[in-house]
């Protein structure tokens, strides 16, 4: 009796019990557990490699939400894509069990290869315009996707198409011309980002077309009624609270009320499905392709194109400039479309200045000499960096110097460029600086043109933001020098000079008390 007791008690397995057992013969951790070892590996390696790639990137974009640029919107897009990732990964995979390294390989390298090329071209090209296209946002988009294909394999990445389409909507330029049809102000900016949170939301809750529109319209009415709501007894709220705060709400509450709803009487699970093995087992040899273009993504520094402001304190801005000695004004003119770029208060002030007194020196019959100062000032310092004053004009036909620094006392440093009028046929000489403190900055232009007539008409301010579309895209396909003058000629740069020295000393003693 013993015996047989002994004899059906369970005995240890040999790989147990013997550490002797090859490892081969062990058996292995549960399918589910290794799959999500493998899962949180793999994403552990591209979250710190893309952090270590674009961390200029990420210090620069959390700069411009400090100083409250629209390009805050950027912090609502992790959210965004968490909210639309867990939607469409709670569905049950579709796709065949079919698995090609090859072309995984062949399409990441040539993402990447695009990822290094954006960063690295496109971005010095479009200098200028940093801040308005930021570039590097697409170079960053392209390296996560290409290196998810390397390290997942395309078919699983593709599952989640919909989500790499929603995240083309952090390239800052749809969104910052959103802001400005929509009115330019706080509510703008939070009605604009409700784009973005119809697009997740329906994409997280779009099992069908219908359930899709139902989580889009869902979530613009609720995000309005919270952005009504925040408008009225919140008014002077941070610009990011209405970029953030409406958006996240209206994500939140309907995809967990369609959940829900569409759950209700049944285990509330957040994956619910069957977690599928890793397809793409092997990926040691995509490795140091994704290492590759991390090293030279991070080699690249990322432009600034923001002009030397001078410091400033005690001036008035807003108001139109005190006229230098030997100058009188003829004629002013105001912009208040400007507000719609540079923020609410700011203004945008043209004056005409003519001499008092003709001078051979900068005309051969002596006539007195004309020119223009616009002034912009903003409440909003950082949008100055955001729109260089080249937007303000139709400058598609244009082509422009490098410039050439002139000191005109006070500690102010002007920034003198020759401009080609191509289609006006038309030559001028500019004069640009900028100064104030960390609540307010004015940037000046001073303009002359060659022509001398009393009928000559300078370019007015023209909201140019469609032109400068067309600029960037014939700087895309020729190149900066299809808008850089290569020959400046400054025919008026002692004009310049002086009136711009005369025209800082007058302000600068009518701030004196």
């Amino acid at each position: 009796m013993t015996a047989e007791l002994a004899a059906s008690q369970p005995t240890p397995s040999a790989s147990a019990a013997d550490p002797a057992v090859p490892a081969a013969a062990r058996p292995k951790p549960p399918r589910r557990e290794r799959t999500i070892s493998l899962l949180t590996l793999r994403w552990a390696f591209l979250t710190l490699l893309t952090l270590v790639a674009f961390h200029q990137s990420f210090l620069s974009v959390a700069d411009t939400v400090r100083a409250g640029s629209l390009n805050g919107f950027l912090a609502l897009m992790p959210i965004a894509t968490v909210i639309a990732g867990v939607g469409v990964a709670r569905r049950e995979r579709v796709e065949l069990p079919i698995h090609d390294r090859q072309t995984d390989i062949i399409v990441g390298l040539l993402g990447l290869a695009a990822a290094v090329m954006v960063q690295s071209v496109l971005l010095p090209r479009y200098a200028l315009y940093f801040h308005l296209l930021r570039i590097d946002i697409a170079a960053l988009w392209l390296f996560v996707f290409s290196s998810s294909v390397i390290l997942f394999g395309l078919r699983p990445v593709m599952r989640f198409g919909w989500v790499w389409v929603m995240l083309m909507l952090t390239f800052p330029l749809g969104y910052q011309l959103s802001v400005i049809v929509f009115g330019g102000n706080r509510p703008s900016a939070g009605l604009a980002s409700l784009v973005i949170a119809a697009v997740a939301t329906a994409i997280s809750v779009g099992r069908t077309r219908n359930r899709a529109l139902v989580g889009a319209a869902g979530a613009v009415t609720v995000g309005l009624v919270v952005l009504v709501v925040m408008a009225a007894l919140t008014p002077n709220a941070p610009l990011l609270a209405f970029q953030i705060v409406p958006a996240s709400a209206a994500m939140a509450l309907v995809g967990m009320s369609m959940f829900f709803y569409a759950r209700r009487g049944m285990p509330k699970r957040v994956l619910g499905r069957k977690l599928e093995p890793v397809a793409a087992r092997q990926v040691l040899a995509g490795v140091p392709l994704v290492l590759l273009a991390a090293v030279a993504i991070v080699l690249v520094p990322l432009p600034d194109p923001a002009a030397t402001v001078t410091p400033t304190s005690g001036m008035v801005f807003g108001q139109p400039l005190a006229a230098p000695a030997g100058w009188h004004q003829v004629e002013q003119s105001n912009y208040p479309w400007v507000r719609r770029v540079y923020g609410r208060d700011a203004d945008l002030i043209r004056q005409r200045f003519v001499a008092d007194a003709g001078r051979p020196e900068w005309d051969k019959f002596a006539r007195a000499r004309t020119v223009i100062v616009d002034s912009t000032s903003t409440w909003l310092p950082f949008s100055l960096k955001v729109y260089p004053v080249t937007v303000l004009y139709d400058d598609s036909y244009s082509r422009i110097s490098d410039p050439v620094l002139v000191d005109l006392g006070h500690g102010v440093t002007g920034s003198l460029v020759t401009v080609v009028d191509d289609a006006r046929l038309l030559t001028y000489n500019l004069m640009t600086w900028t100064w104030g403190d960390e609540d307010a900055a004015q940037r000046i232009l001073i303009a002359a043109v060659d022509n001398h007539e009393d009928e000559m008409v300078f370019p007015a301010p023209s909201g140019g933001l469609s032109t400068t579309l067309r600029t960037m895209v014939t700087v895309f396909f020729r190149g900066n020098q299809a808008t850089w003058d290569s020959d400046p000629n400054f025919k008026d740069a002692d004009l310049l000079t002086e009136f711009g020295r005369g025209l800082v000393d007058a302000q600068m003693r009518s701030r004196a008390p």
